[in-house]
């Protein structure tokens, strides 16, 4: 085991869909962190509190023992109770630092000149002698200081130190300081403990607490309702000589119909950044900055997802919680369904999601995953009851810097280019993520002397992966190539698998499947397969393969050569296996024979994989009652378009649904039917579904779905234009 002995130490070529394009080259690291986490050692339970002082990084929290970084639980243990100490730099154990507790610790703050760590918890012994639950460290020594003892009451679950050093304000669950009153709030001298004049009464708990940079004001959060029996709905701004409460408009941020807790604070120039956690769904979790002069409100992001820290570092906000929906007004995110985002980074101007995207888990006893931040001016150290950072085995507690060349791109995917022209090769491709570079530059290169023929810079999260395109008609019929993809963040380059040989068309192609195939479908599913199947195949090359539900398979199809699916009326579908984020740039489109006076949903898009969709969904096509066909997109109202009627007629049509922009357009048999401009399409996570959904709440919807027989089922992550649109209809 390695320990430390010592205490302080990233021009377009050809035709390319520009709107997916971003205007700026990538960079190494586009957040101020790597999302790569740096070695440093665990622990074998919570931290709680975390400050950085004199090269060394302090935790605190319910731990008992410490490990390297890499041993599982268990494995290389050294017993170290509830305050460590770790080498800012290497993040070793710090071996002489070796407090002795006897309770758990929560906060943990370092004095501007890094002379003195304050820790504040449940102890009330520190190597042996009475320390009723606040002390003070001396990091030169690492040394108990000795004539600084106040005793406090009960729990200190928070700590912040004025900027000129000389006071220590402290929150929690107490009533008295040194045998005074003193209602959850207090302050003290920082040299010598002494019980400061400063007393704000709060009539709840406090869990936060920090200083202006200029000492103006201190802020506190927590779960209280007055401060001075004034009304004070969990946050407060106070004068730090007098305690008392003074005016914040901001406060505002957090609702009142809801209980809403500020739970993390950080004063950074001349903002202060705030996190809450709120009670039942819904209820506001998210963060928010006020302007420290005016108290006013600069913006409010509404992730949802307790905000347990937030801390700026050059020049952006870092927060850690459990966000798993930032689909709201002023999140700029990921919806419900996506998944846990545990450490996330916004902009400190308007508070949307940064380019910065590690993970954490979140582990026993609290299961919330990051609960501490601490900063030595350009790094994040990150505590909490995490099990696993980046989904490697790392307890409790990781470290970020901004050293190294950062994270790195994902591996690009092998491509599959088609050609169904004359001289013509078109190649369509999902771009990759990278967790701290959200801008990528991408390359195309084309045979095996890997020539570089379309340049882009691209834009891409974890949520929201745009596609790219490219027509390559530098090419002879019936030459051979191939094709790759590079990617580089300007630090690491990686290049995809090449594709497969394609052969380049001498005479057009006919062939209905390989011309779908040529534009780049994101699913497409032919419904081709014999009856009794469960399993509807993807032929896209994308792997997002459907699973049949109350679908007769074997009817006649559309397509020479391919037979079709039936639906029932209350279940018929086919849904597939992979969810997507809250597509704004797509194509739905099928084949579809209905009787007369019946109708039915076609394809679209929904955020049930099993049962009815919450509204029917959206972004699908349907067939009302009258023969009507009618393309709908939810931006907050559910907006159509609709074609002539009679389209029930026990003929097979041509469907085809398109969005991007906020445009809308729906094709009937090869024709524009309509479009319109709307707003953005609803944000949430969802399948792409064929066949019934309860479009009760749609015009015109509710029609009797029996009978429908729909075929060649196609969605695309871009708009085709209507030139390809007619061309597939004209295929048939």
């Amino acid at each position: 085991m390695k320990k430390t002995s010592q205490f302080a130490r990233l021009a377009a070529v050809g035709v390319l869909l520009t709107s997916l394009l971003a205007p700026t080259p990538a960079q190494s690291i586009s957040a101020s962190l790597s999302a790569a986490d740096s070695p440093v050692w665990q622990t074998n339970g919570s931290v709680q509190g975390l400050a950085v002082a004199a090269g060394a990084a302090y935790a605190g929290g319910r731990f008992t023992s410490v490990r390297p970084p890499g041993s599982p639980q268990g494995s290389n243990e050294v017993g170290q109770a509830y305050l460590a100490a770790f080498d800012a730099s290497s993040g070793d154990l710090i071996s002489s630092f070796t407090p002795a507790l006897d309770g758990q610790v929560y906060a943990v703050a370092a004095s501007p000149d890094g002379s003195r760590v304050f820790v504040g918890g449940d102890f009330t012994t520190v190597n042996g002698v009475t320390r009723n639950r606040i002390a003070a460290f001396d990091t030169a020594t690492g040394a108990l200081v000795a004539d600084w003892k106040p005793s406090v009451s009960y729990r200190v679950k928070t700590i912040a130190v004025s900027p000129d050093g000389g006071t220590v304000y402290f929150g929690g669950s107490f009533g008295l300081v040194n045998g005074t009153s003193r209602p959850r709030l207090a302050a003290v001298s920082a040299d010598l403990g002494t019980l400061l004049p400063w007393a704000p009464a709060t009539d709840g708990d406090v869990y936060a607490v920090d200083v202006a940079d200029d000492g103006s004001k201190v802020y506190a959060g927590g779960q209280f309702s007055t401060v001075n029996g004034i009304s004070q709905n969990t946050v407060s701004s106070l004068d730090p000589v007098t305690g008392t409460v003074l005016p914040f408009p901001a406060a505002s941020a957090v609702p009142t119909s809801c209980v809403s807790r500020v739970k993390a604070i950080d004063a950074s120039g001349d903002k202060v950044y705030f996190g809450n956690g709120g009670d039942g769904s819904g209820c506001f979790d998210g963060t928010w900055a006020a302007d420290i002069s005016t108290g006013e409100l600069d913006w409010k992001n509404e992730c949802l997802g307790a905000t347990e820290a937030v801390k700026v570092v050059n020049g952006w906000l870092y927060k850690g919680s459990h966000a798993h929906d930032c689909a709201y007004n002023g999140a700029g995110g990921f919806p419900q369904g996506f998944g846990y985002r545990f450490l996330l980074s916004q902009s400190p101007t308007d508070g949307k999601l940064g380019p910065w995207f590690p993970n954490t888990n979140a582990g026993p006893p609290t299961e919330v995953g990051p609960l501490a931040f601490a900063t030595g001016g350009s790094d994040l150290w990150v505590g909490g009851d995490f099990t696993t950072t980046n989904g490697v085995g790392q307890q409790g507690l990781a470290h970020f810097t901004n050293a190294g060349p950062g994270a790195g791109p994902a591996k690009p995917a092998k491509l599959l280019p088609f050609s169904v022209q004359p001289g013509v090769v078109q190649v369509h491709f999902p771009t990759v993520v990278d967790n701290d570079d959200s801008t990528l530059t991408y390359r195309l290169l084309k045979g095996f002397s890997n020539t570089t023929i379309a340049t882009w810079s691209a834009t891409s999260t974890p949520w929201y992966r745009p596609w790219l395109h490219y027509t390559d008609t530098n090419v002879s019929p019936g030459e051979v190539t191939n094709y790759r993809v590079e990617v580089t963040d300007g630090s690491t380059t990686l290049r995809g698998n090449y594709s497969d040989p394609v052969t380049v068309a001498s005479t057009p192609v006919t062939a209905y499947e390989q011309l779908i195939g040529s534009d780049g479908p994101q699913a497409y599913w032919r419904l081709g397969e014999p009856l009794g199947t469960t399993t509807s195949v993807d032929t896209s090359g994308q792997s997002n393969n459907g699973t049949y539900t109350g679908m007769t398979l074997g009817t006649s199809g559309a397509i020479a050569g391919n037979t079709a699916a039936t639906t029932s009326s209350s279940s018929g579908r086919m849904v597939g296996e992979k969810a997507y984020s809250f597509p704004q740039e797509f194509t739905v489109e099928a084949w579809v024979k209905q009787s007369f006076l019946r109708g039915g949903r076609i394809i679209g898009f929904g955020n049930s994989r099993t049962g009815n969709s919450g509204g029917g969904g959206d972004r699908m096509l349907y067939l009302r009652s009258n023969g009507t066909i009618t393309f709908g997109v939810n931006d907050g109202s559910r907006r159509t378009i609709s074609s002539s009627s009679g389209y029930n007629n026990s003929q097979w049509h041509h469907v085809v649904g398109t969005y991007e922009n906020g445009s809308m357009k729906l094709y009937v048999d090869g024709e524009l039917a309509g479009s319109q401009t709307i707003g953005t399409a609803a944000l949430y996570y969802g399948w792409w579904r064929v066949g019934y959904d309860n479009t009760g709440s749609w015009s015109g919807g509710g029609a009797s779905q029996t009978g429908m027989v729909i075929d060649e089922a196609a969605v695309y992550p871009y708009a085709l234009g209507a030139d390809r649109i007619l061309a597939h209809y004209q295929a048939r």
